[in-house]
Parts: structure tokens; sequence; C-alpha cells
């Protein structure tokens, strides 16, 4: 039998080999003392819990385990990354809700339910607002809550595999939003330039959630100052939303005059005493930053004007934002061109050279911006094509498609030859979309692709975008597409997972049944035996007969005692009442009538014990067990035990002293762990479980236990108990 761990010894592969790897979690789990947890010592993890963190640590997939009733938190190398700056590795081991308490009204029911149900749960691209890098950041993930039973049959913990898909679900957003500007530049010619502008900035601040509020100044003839032409998401009066901004130095709230030297972006923060409370847009808080960039017309060293944008307060402005923000820009300053020259084609005919000039540049502006879309595709983490014709024709492809379909030279091949293998799947799809000119979006499509050798199955998620022509007729189609395989097959391997644990724990669940019950029936049988055997024999039996078959009833009382206690430490945590009002004096009174502690011994009970709303029974057995735990290890005749309570803020502090030898301090910690004594049981009788069982009330119930001794001077135990009961879980 391998002997225990010390408290605060770290696990090795010998002792713990479901704790093996090189990874970074897998050294952390090793040194970390799982017995300051909740999760309890290694050596006693059930074989469940082993064998899932044992699948977590060598998956190469983003993994967390959610152990027990307070979901202590058990992750892998690949979910490193998901907990960012602030959340690494201080809640490793700990109540899940300590870690992520900004999300936990949305996920703590999530798992509560499958804690309930035993039934597994999947979201796809589900929002969670996190607080991971200093700031609440919007974030999308793909993940899954499997049940992981435990030996007696109940959900002993979660297993969740993850993935996080924020980049993809912001890209396809702001893709939409450049798409309804190009829109936007498409119809310039039939509107003026001011309502050119307008409907370009309404249009942009549709995507309240990247662009909480939008400013378009226009530079006023002569270039002294720039008057506001358009505006959205900001009222009528704010410091923010002057009318008017002089464009010397240093003059005006926005920065114009930077932006118009240097010719470049620049980022503002915007202080509230300052600008006002900003709007969030779609979201609760204040916008902290904004964006002004230079609206400059291609051909003309003059600037048109400004865009001013709001910073999402959910996101922070990274190279990805920035270059959204530069697009857009870009797109209203290829509008306004397109409006204007339009305009002046009609108010000044004697003109015609200048206004080809002119449209020629719009034109060049307009290519240098589909140029530096076209960039933007090929630098996009999805993979992006464009088939042209009825035949599907690669017109474009960006490194990460060709990486998708095999790094195959693909360009100007019709789809069914480049792919043969993914056409009786595919193409039919595509005829659909371009004869229809409806969008098609697959969800873990399957598709038979080969990339270097025989053909496989792998699974997309994809967009078949159409595109069309000046005439509003299908030319082609756009796709934009990410490969989902690895989540496909981590989900159904998950699910395999959880029901081999579902069939292993059907065994265990068997085991529990005769541990709890048919034991019982031959222990009683021999204690009966014994007592036949005794009364048979008794003209022939000695003293010391009589005192072996005693000790053999001993024996048996006993281990029907353990057997009790580890069913009476399983339910600790798991059976709950309504709590009511319980008077602790009373309680405390009741469980020292019922004790009979010899007459040589006092009990005093202090002044001033609460009234509290708890459940009763659990308690009387907090105090049943301390009472008895402080009269049994006295070993004194004049034992002495006190019971008072002090307020300790949320708590009420309980604590049960007496008198005795003390507790060294290297033992401190052990004595609450189950089957743990200090003195051998034929000296001391018990069964190691009374104070384990009152950790495990205590901290289910949101409370917890404490210990204060030294050697030959007592030992004091401390309950905090809350003032406000927790909910069961």
């Amino acid at each position: 039998m391998q002997e225990s761990q010390e408290p605060g010894a770290a696990a090795t592969p010998g002792d713990a080999p479901f704790l093996a790897g090189d990874g970074e979690m897998a050294q952390l789990m090793r040194d970390l003392d799982w017995s300051l947890t909740p999760v309890g010592a290694v050596e006693r993890w059930p074989q469940s819990l082993r064998t899932a963190v044992s699948i977590c640590l060598a998956s190469r997939h983003p993994i967390e385990i959610w152990w027990g009733p307070e979901y202590a938190r058990l992750y892998n190398d690949a979910y490193r990354p998901i907990l960012g700056a602030t959340k690494h590795p201080q809640f490793l081991g700990r109540p899940g809700r300590e870690c992520w308490s900004e999300i936990w009204d949305v996920i703590g029911p999530m798992l509560d339910g499958v804690r309930a149900t035993g039934q597994a749960t999947w979201s796809e691209d589900f929002q969670l607002i996190l607080s991971r890098n200093g700031y609440l950041e919007e974030t999308y993930f793909t993940f899954s809550y499997a049940p992981v039973l435990v030996e007696d049959g109940t959900v002993g913990g979660i297993f969740c595999a993850c993935a996080e898909t924020t980049g993809r679900v912001l890209s396809e957003r702001r893709l939409r939003a450049l798409r309804a500007l190009g829109a936007q530049s498409a119809a310039a010619a039939m509107v003026s330039p001011e309502e050119s502008i307008a409907r370009s900035v309404s249009t942009l601040a549709e995507s309240s959630a990247d662009v909480p509020f939008a400013l378009a100044y226009m530079v006023e003839p002569g270039g002294a100052a720039a008057r506001l032409a358009a505006a959205e998401g900001l009222a009528p009066g704010s410091p923010a939303r002057p009318e008017r901004i002089p464009l010397a130095e240093g003059g005006g709230i926005w920065p114009l005059a930077d932006v118009a030297r240097r010719r470049e972006c620049l980022r503002v923060d915007t202080p509230a005493e300052r600008f006002g409370e900003l709007p969030g847009g779609a979201w609760p808080e204040p916008c902290r930053e904004a964006v002004v960039l230079p609206l400059s017309r291609s051909g003309h060293p003059a600037l048109q004007g400004f865009l001013v944008v709001g910073v999402s307060p959910r996101r922070a402005l990274d190279a990805a934002y920035s270059d959204f923000f530069e697009l857009a820009a870009g797109n209203i300053a290829t509008t306004i061109s397109g409006a204007r020259a339009y305009q002046e084609e009609r108010l000044r005919a004697e003109e015609r050279a200048e206004l080809l000039a002119r449209e020629q540049a719009a034109l060049a502006e307009a290519e240098r911006h589909r140029s530096r879309l076209e960039t933007l595709f090929m630098q996009a983490p999805a993979g992006i094509c464009v088939l042209r014709g009825p035949e599907h024709v690669y017109e474009l492809a960006n490194p990460r498609y060709l990486e998708l379909v095999g790094d195959r030279d693909v360009l100007g091949k019709r789809l069914r030859d480049a792919l043969p293998e993914t056409a009786p799947a595919v193409v039919p799809v595509l005829d659909r979309v371009y004869e229809t000119g409806e969008p098609f979006f697959g969800n873990e499509f399957p598709v038979m692709l080969a990339r270097g050798g025989e053909p496989e199955e792998r699974f997309f998620n994809f967009i078949y975008q159409p595109i069309y022509d000046a005439m509003a007729r299908v030319e082609g189609i756009a796709v934009l597409a990410f490969e989902v395989t690895d989540q496909v097959r981590a989900r159904r391997r998950a699910e395999q997972l959880a029901h081999a644990l579902a069939i292993t724990n059907q065994d265990l669940d068997q085991f529990a049944y005769v541990a709890s019950h048919d034991l019982k029936a031959p222990l009683r049988g021999i204690a009966s035996l014994s007592e036949w055997i005794e009364e048979g024999l008794a003209d022939k039996m000695n003293d010391e007969a009589h005192q072996q078959m005693r000790m053999l009833r001993g024996r048996v009382h006993r281990l029907e005692a353990l057997i009790e206690g580890i069913l009476s430490y399983s339910r600790a945590g798991r059976i709950r009442d309504r709590p009511s009002p319980v008077d602790v004096g009373a309680v405390v009174a009741e469980c020292v009538e019922l004790l009979a502690p010899p007459a040589e011994a006092r009990i005093v009970v202090g002044h001033g014990m609460p009234t509290i709303l708890a459940e009763r029974v659990p308690v009387q057995q907090v105090f049943m067990h301390l009472i008895r735990n402080a009269l049994k290890h006295a070993r004194r005749a004049d034992a002495v035990v006190e019971i008072a309570c002090a307020d300790a803020g949320d708590f009420y502090d309980f604590t049960v002293k007496d008198n005795g030898p003390g507790i060294p301090p290297q033992f401190q910690e052990r004595i609450w762990g189950i089957f743990q004594t200090l003195e051998a049981r034929d000296k001391v009788e018990g069964t190691g479980i009374g104070l384990s069982v009152v950790k495990k009330i205590v901290e289910t119930r949101g409370g917890r236990v404490a210990l204060e001794s030294a050697p030959y001077a007592g030992a004091t135990f401390h309950v905090f108990w809350p003032k406000r009961p927790k909910a069961a879980s």
C-alpha cells in the first residue's frame, strides 16, 4: 500500500503517473499542494478525476476540468492563453467563482445544470465578457461541458473542451461593415457629397459593437477650420461634438491639426472631465479612447476632411482593429471623392479633362483601397478565395486557403479540376448560390479532402457569398472558410470519453452499494456468532479468552462505525435541508446532554450564543463531533471544554477549546483528513472521520475551519459559519 504524502509535498511522476508530462501545467500540478485546495490531496483523488486529468494534460486542445461542488479548476497548456495576463497561475485548483467571477452568473448555472442532470452541453461562438487583461473584454468561445462521474455515481466534476473563436467572429463582423461601406461607394454618383458623407457615417455607426460613435469633419474652403458634416452616437451640444474645429496647432478638442500635418491616424484618450461621458455603443461602459483619421483625396495635396471614431470599451485597439478603421476611412474618402467627382461633372462640363483626371484619381484611390483590402484578405487568419463565373474558376486565394487545400496550385483552374475529391459535395452548393444569388452558410460541413495523401473526411465552417457586377448580376462567389476538424473530433472524443466514464462508474456504483450495505451483514453475523460461542463455552473459557472475544466484537463494531462514518462523510456535502432559525445555545446544550460527559469534566458555554439561519442537523453534527473530540483527547480527569462565539464580519467565529495536551504543528493540517488519527485506535477509540465530516459540512455551507494549538497548551477549534446561508449547489 502506497504511503500518503506529507502535507505540502509535491507529487512526483512516480507517485502520480497521471500528472506526468513536460509541459508547464503538468509541472505546476505536481508542485501544487492539493491538500490546501477544494480538490484535496492527490493520493485521495478518485480514479475518474485521475483519468480526466491525464487526458487533459496529454491533449493539445484547450481543456479545463471543473471539480467538486466549488468547481475547482484544472487545465492544460493549450488552455493557458485563454487566461490572459491576470488569471494564471494563482487560480489553479481554486474555486471557479474566484477566477471567473465576472461571468459566473452565466457559466455557473450552466455548470450547475450539468451537475444536476448529468447531461452534456454544447455552445458555439458563445459570447463571454471576460476580465483577463485589465478590462472587460468581448470574447467568443465554442465549448462543451460533459459530466465526470465518481465512485458513488454522482457527478464529481465537469470536463470542458473549448476553443476561442473571438478573432474569427470579429473578422466576419468587420468585413460585413466594410462591405456595407463599399455599397455606399457604389451609390455615390446618385447623391450629393453631403448626403454621401451622412450615409457613410450612418452605415459605419451601425456596427456599434466596434464603432460606439462616429464624426466626420470636412475642411472648409481656405483650410482654416473643419466643420462637422455628419455625426452618429453623440448628441448635439456634447463637448466631444463641436460644430467647428480650427486647424491651427493645438486648436479644438480633437487633434485635427496634428493629423493634417502627419497624414496618419492618431489615438486620443478621452477622459470624462474633458470629453464628457462618451457612449460605449453596444456596451454599457463609456468609450475610453478614440481614433482620428485623415480623409485623403488621391491626387490632391490637401485633405478632404477627418473621421473621428470611438474605440469599443471592450476591445483593445490592436493591429486588426486599426486596419478596420483605416479601411473604413479609405472607403468613406473614396465615396466622397466619387460623389464630388460626379457633382463636378454635372456642374462644369468648358472642364472635362480635369474631371477625367479626378475620376482617374478616384479610380486609383479605389484601386489602392481594393489592393489594401486584398492585402487584408491575404493576411486574414481565415481561408479566403474568389471564384469567378458559372464554372467556379479560382481568381484569388489567400495563403490560409491554400494551406487548407494542401498547398495546391489552384489559380486559374476550375474548382472541380483543382479539388476533384471535393467536387461531389461542394460544386452543387456553389451552383445553387450562383443561380439563386442567395448566400450559403456551412456549419461543420463534411468534405473529403486530400493533403498529400489519401482523401480524408474533414469539417469546415464557411460562407459562400455571391459577388454582383454593375448590372446586379451574380458574376462570382466569395468564400470565407475555417477548418473545425479538430473541434469536431475533440467533441466526438469527449462524448466517447463521457460514455466510457459512465460505463466505468456503473461498476463503481456497485462497489459503493456493496461497501455500504452488504458488508454490514457479515459483520453483524461475526458479532452475533462471537456472543453465541462465548455463551455456549462460558464454563470452558478463561478470562483471557473472554477478553479476546470482547476485543473481537470491538473490532467488528469499529469496522461498522468506519462504514457508517464513510457514508456520513459522503452525505455531508450532498444532503441539504431548507435553512431555518437555529438557536445555537440550545443546540450546544442538547449535544452536552446527549454526550453525557463524566461528572468530573466541565463544559462551559459562553454568553451571547446567536440564532442563525441554517440547517439544524448539520449544526448539531458539527458541535457533537467537536465536543466529543475535545472530551476524548483531553486525557485528564478534570477536562474543561469552553464553547464561545465572536463576531467575524460576514461570519460567526464559533470556538471549542480544551485543556488537553495540544496538537503538534506538523499534525494540525493532517487531522482534517479522512481516516486521520494522532493516536493508535487501540489506545484511543475512533474512526478518524469526525473532523473531516466537520470540515466538509462547514465548507459546503460556505464557511471554513481552523485550528490553534501548541504542545501541552490545549487546542482551540474555529468554525467560521456564514451569517447568510449559501445556496445549495
